[in-house]
């Protein structure tokens, strides 16, 4: 073999740190699933004609508890999560569960958010607590009248 295919074969074959650790991150991500770990699937969501979603409180009992979340998946494919951040109509947030860094998707841990790629680390109603990424979660309006709340 010549010196220059070997070169070409050499340079073709080399693939950088990062991106070994991304495609690792990539695969444990896929491997772990979209849901959150604690998070349950949500029962009772209705995408509505207007792009928004419908979830019924009575049908995910989880979410009468500060911390409890169910997740479920947008139209688009993007994982999100509906969580209990405090009591009352006003304590339910929705948002994305999408590194606002590099694109992975965030996973429960000791009730944060924490991204298994790079560590980014996110409150429950998805605020930046910690980098690298550099912005919170995509965050969803979320409007709750009697047991339903009304995402997007």
């Amino acid at each position: 073999m010549s010196n220059e295919t070997n070169a070409n074969l050499s340079s073709s074959s080399n693939i950088s740190r990062r991106g070994l650790l991304c495609g690792i991150g990539a695969i444990a991500a896929l491997s772990l699933g979209f849901a959150p770990e604690n998070a349950v699937a949500a029962a009772g969501i209705t995408q509505l004609k207007n792009g928004k979603y419908q979830i019924d409180l009575a049908a995910n009992k989880v979410l009468a508890t500060i911390g409890g979340a169910v997740s479920f998946t947008r139209k688009d494919g993007t994982p999100a999560v509906v969580v209990r951040t405090a009591a009352g109509n006003k304590g339910i947030s929705a948002v994305s569960l999408v590194c606002t860094h590099a694109g992975f998707t965030v996973q429960e841990v000791d009730k944060k958010w924490q991204c298994p790629a790079h560590g980014s680390l996110f409150a429950l109603d998805g605020n930046l607590l910690g980098g690298p990424a550099k912005s919170a979660l995509k965050k969803y309006p979320v409007t709750v009248s009697g047991t339903t709340a009304t995402i997007g």
